[in-house]
């Protein structure tokens, strides 16, 4: 039996890398075969793994680790049974990209991944990749903004090679998720980082929507040190806990503590500070809208 960790998953094929260095192509049989039937993510990239050798480089999982810090998101189930989807296992931190531009970037689906980040105790990095194509004053604000709460913001551009020194150096010697949406450069990014040759997509004309190229989970090892971990693109990300909600709506939460009712939902109740909030112009009816959408997916609704 050898140990090793999870680098690929791809249409049942599990891509093992042991820890005497050799690469093996693994499959799960007996209790973790029946146990995926009815569960998510049984194996995922990022696990430490038990697996027996078949021959020419081929082996069977026997046994998954307890995982530490995941990327977790909510999926769908069966019969509208959610299950949570563990995204990568045993990282350190989690790498938001999106582009300035083309296509534009959801301030929506950053605070949904910060939020699942937060909730297991992950690290931040936002990347603001494309800035060849110039940062206007929206986008700028946002920065700004971001930075102010705390979060590492990079402007990167595979064309000029701006920001990637800095990119490099933050991903030394840790586990790092490398998310967003498609179109975004994330293929690009991981190109001029890894010095590998992965798939790019371009942005459709006609939506300015990214067309997704990453269709498995992989595993990038650094020449300093750390692992990137690239995984397929998501227009959408639902989250499964509200235990990083407060910290990413901290604006919200401070409100909702002026609240005449204690479950003030933010919506008919007299009193709420929130509302009156919005009402006043201090705070964003976007980001309100996105914290209660966030907040019921979050508690099964």
């Amino acid at each position: 039996m050898i140990t090793g960790e999870v680098t690929n998953v791809q249409k049942g094929i599990i891509e093992v890398l042991s820890d005497t260095g050799d690469y093996f192509r693994c499959l799960l049989r007996g209790k973790l075969l029946r146990k995926e039937r009815t569960e998510k993510n049984v194996v995922t990239v990022g696990d430490k793994v038990v697996f027996g050798t078949l021959q020419r480089e081929r082996g069977v999982i026997t046994e998954v680790f307890p995982r530490k810090k995941c990327l977790v998101r909510r999926g769908a189930g069966k019969r509208g049974r959610h299950l949570d989807q563990v995204i990568a296992a045993n990282v350190d931190q989690v790498f938001i990209v999106v582009a300035v531009k083309d296509p534009p970037y959801r301030k929506s689906l950053i605070e949904r991944y910060i939020t699942a980040a937060r909730g297991t105790d992950l690290d931040v990095m936002i990347v603001f990749n494309k800035a060849d194509l110039g940062i206007e004053k929206e986008a700028a604000d946002d920065i700004q903004n971001y930075r102010e709460l705390g979060y590492q913001v990079f402007l990167t551009s595979t064309l000029t090679g701006q920001g990637l020194e800095e990119v490099k150096e933050s991903l030394k010697y840790k586990s790092s998720v490398l998310a967003g949406s498609s179109g975004v450069g994330k293929s690009s990014l991981v190109n001029a980082i890894c010095r590998s040759n992965v798939k790019t997509a371009e942005v459709s004309d006609s939506t300015h929507k990214g067309k997704h190229t990453t269709t498995s989970y992989q595993v990038n090892l650094l020449q300093d040190g750390g692992k990137l971990i690239d995984v397929p693109e998501m227009r959408e990300f639902a989250i499964s806990g509200t235990e990083g909600l407060d910290e990413v709506f901290e604006d919200i939460a401070e409100l909702f503590a002026k609240c005449r009712f204690r479950d003030c939902t933010h919506t008919v109740e007299p009193g709420c500070a929130v509302r009156e909030a919005v009402t006043n112009g201090i705070l964003d009816e976007r980001r309100l809208r996105n914290y209660s959408k966030m907040k019921k997916e979050s508690c099964g609704s």
